[in-house]
């Protein structure tokens, strides 16, 4: 994984409003490589960020991107997925969606967005960005799982869309 994992990474704070997203690449379920500049000038970025294949939450949520997408490739934009998992776990998750999902097994791209608590758990989040990687959009999920809900990714993207044509 082509990551900088220097202490300054890792003592990241999420992204905010108006920040530039951190550039990362990581492998995806099939083996490429595929990371935020492949998306960068081109495709506004809805790029989310989960607990792990095991929270069912973070499934729901992807699985109701997924049905989203089409919405989502409407507006210029583009899903991206980062889980801390890898390998037949990665491929499972992956199979279901119909967007990239770039493993994260050793939270490393977690913690460059700051995304990892105290006990060294990933964290999950929501970062909607323009073509150029500026976030318009950050949502970082609460203790009770509160976050940006699936179905205000594309009117984000639209906005963005709207603002930046």
């Amino acid at each position: 994984m082509a990551i900088d994992t220097t202490k300054q990474s890792e003592l990241a704070a999420p992204p905010a409003r108006g920040e530039q997203i951190p550039a990362f690449s990581g492998n995806t379920a099939d083996g490429r490589t595929l990371g935020t500049r492949d998306f960068s000038m081109r495709r506004n970025l809805a790029l989310i960020f989960t607990h792990g294949p095991e929270c069912s939450t973070c499934r729901a949520l992807l699985r109701e991107l997924g049905r989203l997408e089409e919405a989502v490739r409407a507006e210029a934009g583009e899903t991206l997925a980062v889980v801390p998992a890898e390998g037949e776990e990665l491929r499972r998750l992956a199979a279901e969606l119909p967007f990239p999902v770039i493993g994260d097994p050793d939270l490393a791209i977690h913690r460059r967005y700051g995304l990892v608590d105290e006990r060294g758990a990933p964290r999950a989040a929501i970062f909607v960005t323009d073509r150029y990687g500026v976030v318009f959009e950050p949502s970082l999920a609460d203790d009770e799982h509160r976050m940006l809900e699936a179905a205000e990714v594309p009117g984000w993207l639209e906005f963005i869309a709207c603002r930046c044509t």
